[in-house]
């Protein structure tokens, strides 16, 4: 991000950056991030911003080992730590840049430590980052019907109809006892397969 050339201390707002702030946190938060912001704010947005992956982690993550989660959370807080002492945007989004891709790395299982080998294109399994932990994802039924109905409200599923269309249809030919899930599983096999179980080992 360049410095204002109009306005000293003030630096440019990517757009794409304003508007996950938006996403994120709201209308307020667009208003405070938006086309110009001092040091201090880029470093408190996104402070704010690592907090909030750090609450999302340990509110959301469930099944995984005590040092998985000390390890995520020391590295945020080492971060927000770092993030308050530069002094420069290019320091601080360089500083995230590498933050980051380790962030990733970790909740997918482990940083990779490949310093010492030398890597093949299709050298799969220096990829495959299991070695103490794996991540998968679980679904309850609610949360299979909840993702369903946003997909359809977004017209993400190829070859059904509409979400009304499709709630009306559920309504008129449902049987006893139906949840949506299940009557969506019946009439669209495929399309159930495909979403839900098609990735399964």
């Amino acid at each position: 991000m360049k410095e204002n050339a109009f306005i000293k201390g003030y630096f440019e707002v990517d757009s794409g950056l304003t508007l996950l702030f938006n996403r994120i946190y709201g209308e307020p938060e667009y208003s405070n991030f938006k086309e110009n912001a001092t040091l201090d704010d880029y470093k408190n947005q996104f402070c704010k911003l690592i907090q909030t992956i750090k609450k999302s982690f340990n509110d959301t993550c469930i099944n995984t080992d005590s040092y998985h989660k000390i390890e995520i959370n020391s590295l945020i807080e080492a971060q927000i730590t770092s993030l308050n002492k530069k002094k420069s945007i290019e320091e601080i989004f360089t500083s995230l840049i590498i933050f980051f891709p380790k962030l990733c790395f970790i909740l997918i299982g482990q940083l990779p430590q490949n310093g010492s080998i030398k890597l093949h294109k299709d050298n799969r399994s220096s990829w495959k980052l299991d070695d103490y932990r794996q991540l998968e994802y679980r679904q309850n039924k609610t949360q299979k019907i909840n993702l369903l109905q946003e997909l359809l409200k977004n017209e993400k599923i190829d070859g059904v109809n509409s979400y009304k269309e499709e709630i009306d249809k559920f309504n008129s030919t449902r049987q006893e006892k139906d949840c949506f899930l299940k009557w969506f599983c019946r009439n669209y096999p495929d399309k159930y397969f495909d979403l839900f179980e098609n990735n399964k080992k």
